[in-house]
């Protein structure tokens, strides 16, 4: 009798035990789950080439920037009056939210705005709008050639504006922002218009 206890016991321990084992190890988020909040991941990263940047310090912004953290890019401007206050405000608030809730995976992630409007956006003009939103966000400026190649090959678009009519236009952009894995690679991007918490947990899912 107590030998049959005792393997009973036994084979409810490894049950248990193997169960346990399969939670912890599931992944937070599928690829197919990822994509259906927003988040799309490509199955093979894709390099990317950098012209000559600099960041709002007026410090090279150079590939190395890019390495040992998941990088969220955004391409904006500092005139424009809606969306880019209004994502960069989001990031913020995911980025406190993150720091509350996963302080180890808040270390793995940095945010860069990359300007789609160099003509105006100086690393003068840059350092008094980005760190505005968050002294940890990283504001990059350059060449208007070396950021539209760098904004063409993560698939954001973007009209450049070389020579105005007058000095208050507009820069159409894309929305979506870039994800750059700690190697450095463009691995995929998320459409806007997520909510902060879901931001946070695809974010969990992306890095685990």
């Amino acid at each position: 009798m107590r030998k049959t206890v005792f393997v009973l016991l036994s084979v409810i321990a490894v049950v248990l035990g193997l169960t346990f084992n399969k939670f912890l190890n599931k992944p937070a988020l599928t690829k197919e789950q990822l994509q259906q909040m927003g988040v799309v991941v490509f199955d093979t990263p894709r390099s990317f080439t950098m012209g000559e940047l600099v960041d709002h310090n007026g410090q090279p912004f150079t590939p190395e920037r890019f390495k040992d953290r998941w990088t969220l890019v955004y391409y904006g401007f500092t005139f424009c009056p809606d969306i880019c206050p209004a994502t960069l405000s989001q990031l913020n608030k995911v980025d406190k939210l993150l720091k509350e809730q996963s302080p180890e995976l808040a270390k793995k992630m940095q945010y860069v705005m990359v300007t789609v409007d160099p003509r105006r956006d100086t690393p003068e003009k840059l350092k008094g709008y980005v760190p505005h939103f968050n002294n940890d966000f990283i504001g990059v400026t350059g060449e208007i050639t070396q950021i539209y190649n760098l904004a063409t090959q993560m698939n954001v678009p973007f009209t450049p504006v070389v020579d105005p009519e007058d000095e208050f236009y507009l820069v159409d952009h894309g929305a979506n922002l870039a994800i750059v894995n700690p190697q450095g690679d463009y691995s995929g991007f998320i459409r806007p218009a997520m909510n902060n918490e879901s931001m946070v947990l695809a974010f969990k899912g992306l890095v685990e």
